[in-house]
């Protein structure tokens, strides 16, 4: 039907367009969190991604209460260090290297260095941040 291949042709054309929000909790090697993406724990309990504070435009990498209508920050890695716009990213990848970073991730803000490795960083119900090795799910003890 002529009709229904144009309907689909169309709407292949506009998803791009579209925002698509899949709640995980878990960061992967070489797929960064995004500012505007967020991190949300199994039970929605806590959320994990870039945020501001009242009256600023500087960002923020927290840890916040994922329901609760006025916004309550319970962890913050970058306080000293804020980014200056929303082109913030966290990154983790095989290498060990993990940080955020600004300008799209030209400019490091923060870093830690892990050992080489298939590593994830998730987001727990407790509101800790894991890292753990993917192979094998061990979590890494600092």
């Amino acid at each position: 039907n002529p009709s229904f291949l144009l309907q689909l042709l169309s709407l292949l054309l506009l998803l791009p367009y579209f925002s698509f929000s899949i709640e995980t909790d878990t960061i992967k090697p070489n797929n960064p969190l995004r500012d505007g993406d967020v991190l949300v724990s199994g039970r929605q309990t806590f959320s994990l991604g870039f945020f501001s504070r009242k009256n600023s435009i500087r960002r923020y990498l927290g840890i916040w209460y994922h329901n609760v209508s006025e916004q309550t920050v319970i962890w913050v890695a970058n306080r000293d260090a804020p980014l200056n716009d929303t082109s913030g990213l966290l990154s983790l990848d095989s290498r060990g290297n993990f940080g955020i970073y600004a300008a799209n991730g030209t400019s490091l803000v923060w870093s830690a260095k892990l050992p080489a490795g298939n590593f994830a960083a998730r987001l727990l119900d407790s509101g800790n941040w894991e890292m753990s090795i993917l192979d094998t799910c061990k979590k890494l003890n600092p």
